[in-house]
């Protein structure tokens, strides 16, 4: 009784509402039409005066409108098919439908699609609970049976399936003689109607199988599929409250109704056909958000489901079947024909936007990569893995081939090519099931071990091909041929370096066959190489080859690096540099020029880095492993720089000669290093050569790299200070007696320890042009000290011995010192007069002060007799000639001057 009461409250409270609501619209049309009668007495009104101003204008035959104007000849005017606006309202879309050839245009969620619905849920919460209600009580007759289980489980079915069969009857009954979504009374109730039935039809459905086990399998699979067919007749009779009722409640039946089952798979189909059905009804009615929820709400269904229960085959079988329905049923061919902007235009801001059916597309490609990324990594078997990573690759395949028609579509493989790449590479990382299969038939040395990266590198190449395959059938758009063309291109390399890199498959295969995998890659890219190069379309055929012999020529030294010991290696990438350049003279493929970059910088890192300088000191390394090293990588770039001479590939010839010099200055050091070790003035000088190597290059780098060059630069040059001061403190010679000089005179450890840096640093100075002045000075200065302090340690050596910290300082030694300073300031003036450098004549000028200096207040002190006098007079003597040398420079260059002035004189006319 108490539930009696309160439904009759709650009817009574509904019915008051209700009739509150329908005064209210009465009183509103009620005063709408006094003003429509209002509106049209005072045209009427109006009409009659024209029609006096017309006849008085007759006899003159020119009759006047209102305004003063001759009458023309006006034609009705056409009536124009404005489609409905997106985001608006189902019942709006479906009236403005009819003034509009074709389906109207679909709408998506936005703000003011959920105000809308919000306000219509607002005033028509009744219909909504009804609808609510009578799907669940079909739910529930299904579960709890007919008064207390008195009626057996067939009848059971039986009785819900007429109680679904009664909803629609209803339902159909009330639109064919009130409508749908046309009339304010009945607006809504059939759609009600209907939808309850199709909830319960299929809640009955489902129970058969899953609470008595009354029908088969397949009986329980047909049934599903009968009724998902009704729901797509009465979707496309009926509005969009039905859709939104019958898949939010199919969906949803079977957890309401439980049971246990061992047909749980079932509900993967089941889940699919809801699929199917919601965006059949949407693809005629354009409704597009029955399309978004019809897919979100069986998607998160199924995915529960599986979560829950497992089942990876059917669940993949499931994604399958709802990916390809989301791509054929919106535009309602089997072949894509998506037109119109891409997603990704659209997220970069292009107008117009991507179009509802291929921003469908793009989701659920993303959620079917997504998900085979996860399937892979908790798989419970290898095997169940392998087949969430073949449908990533059928999605890639399909994407490729199956869409090229689609212009809207042309980047979507772009979602599964991550996804594959992904699996290849967080199997590894995460220790998923398909690596750790890998691990345990290596370490058993059984022949399945090496199946599946088989299985993937094949793949990868057909996916390559397909990629080629797509390249000339976008030619309308540069863009996308190029992408196609780069993904064609890395593709298949990028999985071989996955495994090369994360599985370490040359343990399973052996070094030899592994290299033939790697080899068959560069052998296809070869392939693309030659049909691009021979293919009729001229438009970035040059670029596009040079992307696949770049591919060919990575996958070659790949299988190199496989293969050859490190010294091999070094060689075989030298030989790859000279061919990348024979291959830029002969096909003229300017891009191929990175690669040869790339293969440049790798060999600098094998000689300086790894294994580089530290492998050559070594005293285990042969002497004939370090001189083919080397000299045979000289020889080799010294055959590449001669190529590049004749060929105007400047960036190419600096690269080139930048790794030469730097290598042949590293094998300098190494070679010095291993006849005399433990000397840090020799990795002052490496580091200094990577530092200038680096400045060499920053004019042709581009922006973001040229920073990162100039970071690299200054590491090295901190490393280098860092290391030359060890032999100028901890280790000098002069200052601690533990440090004695070893070696013959001038070929001594004095000269190993600061004579390679300052060389490094004068050439760089000389011949580096892009230093900047105060660099270039910089550089000049610390090279020339630590040039005198060597011929400063060599000159007291000659007079004190190995010994160099001994105290005092013997007038012949002084004097010494003098001499010295005065042949280097001739040098320098010499140098000036060839180079016509006004300042480093200043220098060399300042430097013979400092001596005169240096003569007048240390030498004269300790001179007595016959010495102090003939030193004088070599002094003088010396001076004299400096200053005459000068002054001729002087008197040179001021002729030079005065006959570049006058170019007329000497017959020069």
């Amino acid at each position: 009784m108490t539930s009696v009461f309160w439904l009759l409250v709650i009817l009574l409270v509904a019915f008051a509402m209700s009739h509150s609501r329908v005064r209210s619209r009465l009183k509103k049309l009620e005063d709408q039409q006094q003003r429509t009668h209002q509106r049209l007495e005072l045209l009427e009104r109006q009409a009659q005066g024209d029609a006096e101003q017309n006849l008085a204008a007759v006899a003159d035959g020119t009759e006047k409108t209102p305004t003063g104007k001759p009458v023309e000849s006006v034609e009705p005017p056409a009536v124009e098919t404005v489609a409905p606006p997106e985001g608006a309202p189902p019942a709006e879309a479906e009236k403005s439908s009819s003034a509009v050839k074709g389906p109207p245009r679909a709408f998506v969620f936005t703000g003011e699609v959920m105000r809308q619905f919000t306000q219509w849920l607002r005033q028509n919460w009744t219909i909504a609970l009804a609808a609510l209600s009578l799907a669940l009580g079909g739910v529930f007759m299904v579960q709890y049976g007919v008064e207390n289980g008195l009626l057996t489980p067939v009848w059971r079915v039986v009785g819900a399936l007429a109680l679904g069969a009664l909803m629609i009857a209803v339902g159909e009954a009330i639109r064919r003689r009130y409508g749908d979504e046309r009339t304010a009374s009945t607006a809504a109730l059939p759609s009600v109607f209907a939808g309850a039935g199709l909830v319960t039809l299929f809640s009955a459905v489902l129970a058969a199988r899953l609470l008595y086990g009354l029908v088969s399998p397949e009986t329980t699979l047909a049934g599903l599929v009968l009724v998902s067919i009704l729901a797509v007749a009465l979707g496309w009779l009926y509005g969009s409250v039905l859709s939104a009722v019958g898949i939010i409640g199919a969906t949803a039946a079977p957890f309401l109704v439980g049971g246990e089952s061992e047909s749980g798979w079932l509900f993967f189909y089941y889940f699919a056909f809801i699929a199917i059905a919601g965006l059949a009804v949407d693809s005629v009615k354009r409704w597009a958000w029955v399309s978004a929820v019809v897919l979100i709400a069986t998607s998160s269904a199924a995915t529960l489901l599986y979560v829950a229960t497992g089942g990876l085959i059917h669940y993949t079988a499931f994604l399958a079947l709802s990916w390809l329905a989301s791509v054929t049923i919106p535009v309602q061919s089997f072949v894509p024909t998506h037109a119109g902007q891409t997603v990704l235009a659209t997220l970069a801001g292009l107008r117009p936007r991507a179009d509802f059916p291929t921003r469908v597309v793009a989701a659920m490609t993303l959620f079917v990569s997504a998900a085979g990324i996860y399937l892979s990594l908790e798989a419970p078997s290898a095997t169940e893995a392998t087949v969430a990573f073949l449908l990533v690759a059928l999605v890639l395949g399909a994407t490729l081939i199956w869409m090229h028609r689609a212009e809207a579509l042309k980047d979507i493989p772009l979602l599964p090519t991550a996804a594959f790449l992904a699996v290849l590479a967080l199997q590894a990382v995460e220790y998923g099931p398909l690596f750790a299969q890998f691990l345990a038939m290596r370490e058993a040395a059984t022949t399945p071990a090496t199946s599946f990266i088989t299985l993937a590198l094949v793949l990868s190449a057909v996916a390559s091909i397909m990629a080629f395959w797509r390249m000339p059938r976008s030619a309308d758009d540069a863009r996308a041929a190029l992408g196609f063309a780069l993904g064609a291109a890395t593709f298949a390399p990028a999985s071989a370096f996955i495994f090369q890199f994360l599985w370490s498959p040359a343990a399973a295969f052996g070094d030899y066959l592994w290299s033939l995998h790697i080899l068959a890659i560069a052998a296809v890219m070869t392939v693309l190489t030659d049909r691009t190069l021979r293919s009729g379309d001229a438009n970035q055929r040059q670029l596009r080859a040079a992307l696949f012999a770049i591919a060919a020529l990575s996958m070659l030294a790949l299988a190199l690096f496989v293969v050859l010991t490190q010294t091999a290696l070094t060689l075989a990438l030298g030989v790859v540099v000279i061919l990348t350049i024979w291959l830029d003279r002969r096909f003229d493929l300017a891009l191929i020029g990175i690669f040869t970059k790339v293969a440049l910088a790798i060999i600098a890192f094998r000689l300086i880095a790894s294994p580089g300088f530290f492998w050559a000191v070594r005293s285990t390394t042969p002497w004939l492993a370090f001189i083919e090293a080397y000299g045979g990588t000289l020889a080799l770039l010294y055959v590449g720089w001669r190529l590049t001479v004749s060929r105007a590939r400047l960036s190419v010839q600096a690269a080139i000669e930048t790794a030469t010099w730097t290598i042949a200055a590293v094998f300098a050091c190494a070679l010095l290093q291993r006849l005399v070790p433990d000397e840090p003035g020799l990795l002052a000088a490496v580091m200094a050569i990577a530092m200038l190597a680096q400045i060499n290059r920053l004019p042709t780098t581009g922006r973001w790299l040229r920073i990162f060059r100039a970071a690299l630069a200054v590491l090295f040059g901190l490393v280098a200070t860092a290391l030359i001061a060890v032999p100028l403190t901890v280790t000098n010679p002069v200052l601690f007696r533990l440090n004695p000089v070893a070696g013959p005179a001038i070929f001594d450890s004095l000269a190993l320890s600061y004579l390679p840096l300052a060389a490094v640093l004068a050439i760089g100075a000389w011949k580096i042009d892009t230093l900047g002045r105060r660099l270039r000075i910089a550089f000049t200065c610390v090279s020339s000290l630590l040039a005198g302090f060597y011929v400063a340690c060599e000159i007291r050596r000659f007079w004190r011995g190995n010994d160099l910290s001994v105290p005092g300082v013997t007038q012949p030694e002084l004097y010494s010192y003098t001499i010295a300073l005065v042949i280097i300031c001739a040098v320098l003036l010499l140098i000036s007069f060839s180079r016509h450098s006004h300042a480093l004549r200043k220098v060399a000028m300042a430097a013979t002060g400092l001596t005169i200096a240096k003569v007048f207040l240390v030498d004269i002190s300790g001179l007595e007799g016959l010495l102090r006098v003939v030193s004088f007079i070599g002094l003088g003597l010396a001076l004299a000639g400096l200053g005459w040398l000068d002054r001729a420079m002087n008197q040179r260059w001021n002729r030079m001057s005065d006959k570049a002035e006058t170019p007329g004189e000497g017959g020069d006319l």
